[in-house]
C-alpha cells in the first residue's frame, strides 16, 4: 500500500480523473494530499486506498509544530486547533484489509499552548460564554469559540479512522472521518475539512456508469451520510442541547457528451437530538418542499460544477449554496441566503520538466439585501440548532466563519523534490455584523502573505511554513498583525 501524506500547497493534477483535492491538517495556504480513489467524482474520503492488500500495515506517521504570536489562526486542519502560542500534533495508525472489509485507524494526539490575546473580543451578550462567539447580535446564534478556556490543553481525535464494507460499487463504513464535498480547494461551503470529523454512517456508492440497454447515460455517485454533532464546552449550559442529528446527501454526475464536466447536488440537514423521531432517519430524501421537514431542520443545500480541460491543464469550479434552503419551489428570489464559491487552477510546464500551478478562489457568504424585507441569518447560522452548523466548536463548511467573504491567490512551483510556495489572501469577517450592528467603513478585514518549502526524500518529508496577517480592525476593535510559523516532517513507510 501507498497511503502516506505529500505535504503541499497544490491541487492534484487536473488532469487527474479526480474532481477536487485531498486535504487534511493544514492551514488556508497548505494542503495535504492523501492517497485515494482516483476515480471518486464528488464525495472523497479523507483516507482511503484502493492498494490496502496487507491484513495489518503502518500507516505513515505525521508531526508538526505550529505556532501564532498575537492570535489564533487555523484553516483546514482537521481536529487540531491551533489558538495563540505553540500548537504540536502528531498523526499515526494502521491499516489493513480482510475481504471486503477495509479499516483505517489514525487518530491525532495534539497539545494547544492556549494563550490569553493581548486583543480579547467584548463581552457583548451575558448569556454566551466569555470564550464563545460574540458577534450575533440579530443574527442568531453559533458555537464558534475564539478561545478553548483559559488554559493550555491536551486533546485526543480518532482522526482519519474508518471501518468500510465493499461490495461491487455498493460503499458503507462506519467512520470518524471528515470530508470535503465539491470542488473547492480552501472554502468548502456544505462539507469541509475545517474541523474534526464526527462519528457517522455512510451508505453510498462508487462511481457507476449508467446506462440504458445500449445507450451510456453519464457516470453517477451517490452518498449518505448520517451521524452526530457534538456542541463545545463554551457555548451554554442546557445539556439538553449538546447534540444534534446530522444528514447529508451528496450526488455527483458526469454527462456522457461532456466526460471532463461534473455536476453536483448536496444537501445538509441538523437538528437536536432532544427532537429526534424515527422519521429523521431519512429526513435529508425529502427534496420537494410540500414533503420535507422545513420548520424541524436548519438546512444548507449546494449546487457545484466542476470544468477540466486537460489539454490546456485548466480547471474551472463554483459552488452556489443556501443557508435557508426551502426546497425547488420557493427560489422566487433566488439570491435570499446565498453564498458562492468560484475559482480556477492553472497549470504551466516548463521544458525541463517543472511546473508552476497557480490557483484563485473567491468565496462569498455574506448576505443579500432581500433581507432588510425578508428574515435570513448569518451563513451556518439559523434558528431551530442554536449552535449553528459546527461540530465541538468548529465549522463545519468553509473556514472563514458566518458573514465572511474571502479571495486567495496562490502559485506554487515544483523542481525535482523541491516545491516552493507563495500566497496572497484578503478575508472580511462577518460582514453581516458590520452591516447590521456597526456601519462605519473599518471592516475586520485581515491581510495575509505566505509561503512554504517542502522537500522530499526518499523515506522523509520536510515542510516549513509562515504566514504573516495584518488584521485591520479584528474584533472590530483595533488594527493587530500575527506571524504564524509551522515545521514539520512525515515519516516514509511505505
Amino acid at each position: 500500500m501507498r497511503l502516506n501524506y505529500i505535504f503541499s500547497i497544490a491541487i492534484i493534477s487536473l488532469s487527474s480523473v479526480v474532481f477536487g483535492q485531498i486535504s487534511a491538517p493544514g492551514s488556508l495556504f497548505t494542503t495535504i494530499e492523501i492517497t485515494h480513489d482516483t476515480t471518486t467524482l464528488g464525495f472523497y474520503q479523507s483516507v482511503h486506498s484502493e492498494e490496502i492488500t496487507n491484513k495489518i500495515e503502518l500507516l505513515d506517521p505525521l508531526f508538526r509544530t505550529s505556532a501564532n504570536n498575537y492570535y489564533p489562526r487555523g484553516f483546514n486542519d482537521g481536529p487540531v486547533w491551533k489558538g495563540k502560542g505553540l500548537t504540536i500534533e502528531l498523526h499515526g495508525g494502521v491499516a489493513g484489509k480482510i475481504g471486503p472489509v477495509t479499516y483505517a485507524l489514525y487518530p491525532v494526539v495534539y497539545y494547544s499552548q492556549n494563550l490569553e490575546s493581548k486583543l480579547n473580543p467584548p463581552i457583548l451578550n451575558n448569556s454566551i460564554s466569555p470564550y464563545g462567539y460574540q458577534f450575533t447580535q440579530g443574527l442568531g446564534g453559533i458555537d464558534w469559540p475564539n478561545r478553548f478556556g483559559n488554559s493550555s490543553f491536551t486533546t485526543f481525535h480518532p482522526g482519519q479512522s474508518e471501518i468500510k464494507l465493499e461490495l461491487g460499487k455498493f460503499v458503507t463504513s462506519v467512520s470518524t472521518q471528515n470530508y470535503s464535498v465539491g470542488p473547492s480547494v480552501f472554502n468548502p461551503i456544505i462539507l469541509s475539512r475545517q474541523g474534526g470529523g464526527f462519528p457517522h454512517l455512510r451508505i453510498g456508492s462508487k462511481p457507476f456508469d449508467l446506462n440504458a440497454k445500449n445507450l451510456y447515460l453519464g457516470k453517477m455517485e451517490l452518498t449518505v451520510l448520517a451521524g452526530f454533532l457534538k456542541e463545545s464546552e463554551y457555548f451554554d449550559n442546557n445539556e439538553d442541547n449538546n447534540r444534534s442529528y446530522f444528514n447529508g446527501l451528496f450526488f455527483a454526475y458526469t454527462p456522457p457528451f461532456l466526460e471532463n464536466l461534473t455536476l453536483g447536488f448536496n444537501k445538509a440537514l441538523y437538528k437536536q437530538t432532544n427532537r429526534f423521531s424515527a422519521q429523521d432517519l431519512i429526513s435529508v430524501i425529502h427534496v420537494l418542499d410540500t414533503v420535507g421537514p422545513n420548520d424541524q431542520f436548519d438546512q444548507l443545500a449546494s449546487a457545484t460544477m466542476e470544468w477540466k480541460f486537460p489539454s490546456v491543464g485548466f480547471r474551472a469550479y463554483m459552488e452556489f449554496a443556501y443557508n435557508d434552503f426551502g426546497g425547488f419551489f420557493k427560489w422566487i428570489e433566488p439570491e435570499h441566503s446565498r453564498a458562492y464559491t468560484i475559482g480556477f487552477e492553472k497549470e504551466l510546464y516548463l521544458k525541463n520538466g517543472d511546473k508552476f500551478l497557480i490557483n484563485y478562489e473567491h468565496t462569498n457568504l455574506s448576505r443579500n439585501h432581500t433581507f432588510l424585507w425578508r428574515p435570513e441569518p448569518s451563513f451556518y447560522i439559523h434558528s431551530v440548532n442554536k449552535q449553528g452548523y459546527t461540530n465541538q466548536g468548529q465549522l463545519l463548511g468553509a473556514g472563514i466563519g458566518p458573514g465572511s467573504n474571502c479571495d486567495i491567490l496562490m502559485v506554487k512551483f515544483t523542481h525535482k523534490q523541491s516545491t516552493l510556495g507563495l500566497s496572497g489572501s484578503r478575508i472580511e469577517t462577518n460582514k453581516d455584523y458590520l452591516v447590521r450592528n456597526i456601519r462605519e467603513p473599518d471592516h475586520d478585514i485581515e491581510y495575509g502573505w505566505g509561503g512554504y518549502v517542502n522537500y522530499e526524500l526518499e523515506k522523509l518529508n520536510i515542510f516549513f511554513e509562515i504566514v504573516r496577517s495584518r488584521n485591520h480592525n479584528k474584533y472590530y476593535i483595533k488594527r493587530v498583525s500575527n506571524l504564524y510559523l509551522s515545521l514539520g516532517t512525515q515519516l516514509k513507510l511505505n
